[in-house]
C-alpha cells in the first residue's frame, strides 16, 4: 500500500478531529472523524473555509488567538464552538502552526480537536448549582442574624454579645464568598486572611494596624470557613484585650507552606499593645481556636504568651481534608 493511502487510514482510524488549513481558513485535509462531525465526508470539505463552520460569534476570538502563533511559539490550544447538523457542539482543539511566511506569520496550520460539550454542559450546572448554594448560604445567614436581633430586641441583655454574634456571621458569609469565587474548590489565604482580619482598622496615624505576607496557596474547601473563623476570633481577642486595644498596637501575619509535609504555617504576633498576662481559664475564642484546628482542621496550634505580645502558630494541611 502506498505510504500517503497508510498514512490516511491511520488518520482516519483515530477518534480525534484532524484538521489542516491555510492562513485563510482554506482546509487542506481533514481525517473521517472530523467530516462526519460536521455531517459531510473529507472529499465534500477539501476547499471549502473552516470559518464556516465555527459558530459565528467564536470567530473574534478564535482568530485572535491564532493570530499569537509565532515560529518560537507556535502552538495553541482554543474552545470554541462548531456547527453541526445536530446544532452548536464545544470542541477543544490543539492548534500548531507548520509553516511561516518570512515575516513570521503563520501561513499553515493543523488542529486536532475533541468534543467537550457534555463537559461544557456539566461544567454549566455546577455552576448554577454553586451559585444557588451561595444564594442559599447568604439567605440563611441572614434569616440568623435577624432572629438573633429581633429575639435579644427590647430586653435587658447587653448589646455586645448580639454584636459580636453578628460580626462571626458576617466572618462565616464572607468565607462563603470566597468559595464561591472559586466555585467551591477552596480560596486563596491572602483572601481569607483579609477576610478573616476585616473587623479590625487602621492605626490612628492611618497606617494598616494589621499587616499580612506569605506565598500564593490555597486553602481547601473543607477548611476554608473554619480558618476563616479562627482568624475572626483572633481579631476580636486582639481587639478587646490585646494589641489593637491601644492605639499603636499592630498585628503581624506571615504563613509560609512547609513543602516536605504539604502544609501551610501560619503565625500571628501582636506587638506595641498592652502588657500580655496569660489567661486563668479558656474563653470562648480560645476554645474555637484550639477546637477548631485540632479537630475540623487535623492540624496543630499553639498560643504564646509573651509579656511583649501574643503569639498564634496555626500549621493545616493543604492536601485533600474532609472537615
Amino acid at each position: 500500500m502506498h505510504n500517503a493511502a497508510v498514512l490516511r487510514e491511520i488518520l482516519d482510524a483515530q477518534r480525534e478531529m484532524v484538521c489542516r488549513f491555510g492562513a485563510d481558513g482554506k482546509i487542506l485535509f481533514v481525517n473521517r472523524a472530523y467530516a462526519e462531525t460536521l455531517g459531510r465526508t473529507p472529499t465534500d470539505l477539501a476547499g471549502h473555509s473552516l470559518w464556516d463552520f465555527v459558530v459565528r460569534d467564536d470567530r473574534d476570538g478564535v482568530g485572535a488567538q491564532m493570530a499569537l502563533l509565532t515560529p518560537e511559539s507556535n502552538d495553541v490550544t482554543i474552545e470554541n464552538r462548531l456547527e453541526t447538523p445536530d446544532g452548536p457542539r464545544w470542541t477543544l482543539w490543539h492548534n500548531r502552526a507548520l509553516e511561516f511566511d518570512d515575516e513570521g506569520r503563520w501561513t499553515i496550520a493543523q488542529s486536532t480537536g475533541i468534543d467537550i460539550t457534555e463537559r461544557r454542559l456539566l461544567e454549566e450546572r455546577t455552576r448554577l448549582l454553586i451559585e444557588e448554594l451561595n444564594h442559599r448560604v447568604k439567605n440563611t445567614l441572614m434569616v440568623v442574624q435577624a432572629m438573633a436581633y429581633q429575639t435579644f430586641r427590647g430586653t435587658s441583655m447587653p448589646t455586645e454579645p448580639v454584636t459580636k454574634f453578628n460580626e462571626r456571621l458576617t466572618a462565616m458569609a464572607a468565607a462563603h464568598t470566597a468559595l464561591s469565587r472559586e466555585a467551591w474548590a477552596g480560596a486563596p489565604v491572602e483572601e481569607l486572611v483579609r477576610q478573616g482580619t476585616e473587623i479590625c482598622e487602621r492605626g490612628g496615624d492611618g497606617t494598616p494596624s494589621v499587616t499580612f505576607a506569605g506565598p500564593h496557596a490555597m486553602m481547601p474547601a473543607g477548611l476554608t470557613v473554619s480558618f476563616v473563623m479562627v482568624l475572626h476570633e483572633l481579631s476580636t481577642n486582639a481587639l478587646k484585650y490585646g494589641a489593637l486595644s491601644v492605639q499603636d498596637g499592630r498585628v503581624d501575619i506571615v504563613w509560609s507552606i512547609d513543602e516536605a509535609r504539604n502544609w501551610i504555617v501560619l503565625e500571628w504576633r501582636e506587638s506595641s499593645g498592652p502588657v500580655v498576662v496569660p489567661p486563668t481559664r479558656k474563653g470562648f475564642g480560645s476554645r474555637l481556636i484550639s477546637d477548631a484546628v485540632s479537630r475540623q482542621m487535623r492540624g496543630e496550634s499553639s498560643i504564646e504568651y509573651a509579656p511583649g505580645g501574643l503569639t498564634c502558630r496555626i500549621a493545616l494541611p493543604l492536601g485533600d481534608v474532609s472537615a
